[in-house]
């Protein structure tokens, strides 16, 4: 059919916002970025959900191998689908029952729109959101180190009371899967679990690594109690884990010169204990890296702003927004250190219904020197509009960190 140009690059067709309103949409997918960023969405795809009897379209937004997933109610699709499609996207496919639709920004600063036939049969319902779970430890199924630990019966029966503990391991090691890709494909592997405590996770690491990938490595939670750390190898001895040790140690006195660190994973570390484990694994130059941050003071101490003083000025408001700095910073390190890294929603405990993980994933090749640039200079933005004089893990890194920020004012890095 003929195409049908639309006035305004930036705008929407009203095909898609009618679609997704009425939910008539099928599938939608935005691809071909404005700009070709490192660190930008590569392609988005929506599909019809259903939540609580309720239609949503779920977002999946793609960066290299990671995807980040939002659910959306049908007027919040649309707001999302407008801000992508007008900054960062310059095509899109809109898949109905009744027709196809494939729209594109063209150099006239308009939106081509063509219109085809339907080429996808709409399901009779929307997927149900909270389907049945294929976890990677099944329920049903006997597992030894569960048993150690009190989560599962010999016969392996989840215990009642231990469910959400179940749970939590099973979405843990589904992180632990999507990072696989990142790590070396042969040999054996070295992983770092620091600040270990009562190391189900760990646990659960080697499990999977030898268990479900069959792999051979050499695992060593580390922890400062030493109660903790002797209760958790005699559970690994009685279990004959293989790879798997337990050591007593501080965090911020850990030589990572002694060991090649593939995976290096801190869950909770208290602190700047967070940032000494990311500074150990920048060091020994970690494939992977995984980190749950914890409490968070430092930035707390320093932190001001003035257009913000109306929010620092409530305690419970200024601890919040220092600890989402202070994550935003990691991450801007690891960044400039050489990773990808993502920061999004980990999982829920007992004690913190919502945490957030920093997961980054060594590059393959450097940033070009724009990019990179533009990482530092968002870095010392960051620093400088909350007063941040002095951060732990910049300090922990020491020289060679601010020679790589220096050198970004001068060539930057090439690919």
């Amino acid at each position: 059919m003929k195409p049908q140009p639309s006035q305004n690059e930036s705008t929407l067709p009203v095909e898609v916002a009618q679609a997704l309103n009425q939910g008539t949409c099928i599938q939608l997918v935005l691809s071909k970025p404005v700009e070709k960023r490192t660190f930008a969405w590569k392609k988005v795809t929506l599909r019809p959900v259903s939540i609580k009897d309720k239609l949503h379209f779920q977002a999946a937004l793609s960066q290299g191998q990671q995807e980040v997933h939002e659910n959306l109610q049908p007027d919040e699709a649309v707001q999302r689908v407008t801000e992508l499609w007008a900054d960062q996207f310059r095509e899109g496919y809109l898949y109905t029952q009744e027709a196809d639709f494939h729209f594109q920004k063209t150099k006239q600063g308009t939106v081509r729109l063509k219109k085809q036939a339907p080429s996808k049969a709409r399901p009779l319902q929307a997927e149900p959101h909270n389907r049945s779970k294929q976890y990677l430890i099944p329920e049903g199924t006997p597992c030894a180190f569960l048993e150690a630990i009190g989560v599962m019966s010999s016969a392996g029966k989840v215990k009642s009371a231990q469910y959400r503990k179940f749970r939590q391991i099973n979405r843990y090691l589904e992180f632990i899967n999507d990072i696989v890709s990142g790590l070396p494909a042969t040999g054996e592997l070295r992983i770092v679990d620091f600040g270990c405590g009562k190391s189900y996770l760990t646990f659960a690491t080697h499990y999977f690594f030898t268990e479900v990938l069959q792999r051979e490595v050499q695992i060593t939670g580390l922890d400062l109690k030493r109660t903790v750390v002797e209760h958790c190898q005699s559970i690994a001895d009685r279990l004959q884990c293989r790879g798997l040790s337990f050591q007593t140690g501080d965090i911020s006195q850990f030589d990572a010169s002694t060991i090649k660190c593939d995976l290096s994973i801190s869950l909770h570390a208290c602190d700047t204990a967070t940032d000494a484990a990311l500074a150990s694994a920048i060091q020994s130059e970690a494939s992977v890296i995984m980190a749950v941050p914890c409490c968070q003071h430092e930035i707390f101490q320093q932190i001001t702003s003035q257009p913000l003083a109306g929010l620092l000025q409530h305690g419970i408001l200024k601890e919040k927004t220092a600890a989402l700095v202070t994550d935003a910073l990691r991450a801007l390190v690891l960044e400039i250190c050489g990773y990808r890294a993502q920061v999004i929603e980990f999982i829920d405990t007992e004690h913190t219904p919502k945490n957030l993980l920093i997961k980054a994933v060594k590059r393959q090749s450097a940033l070009n020197s724009s990019d990179f640039r533009e990482i530092v200079q968002q870095y010392e933005s960051l620093k400088s509009q909350f007063g941040i004089q002095s951060f732990y893990l910049e300090r922990a890194l020491g020289a060679g960190f601010q020679e790589l920020c220096d050198a970004s004012q001068q060539n930057g890095v090439d690919e």
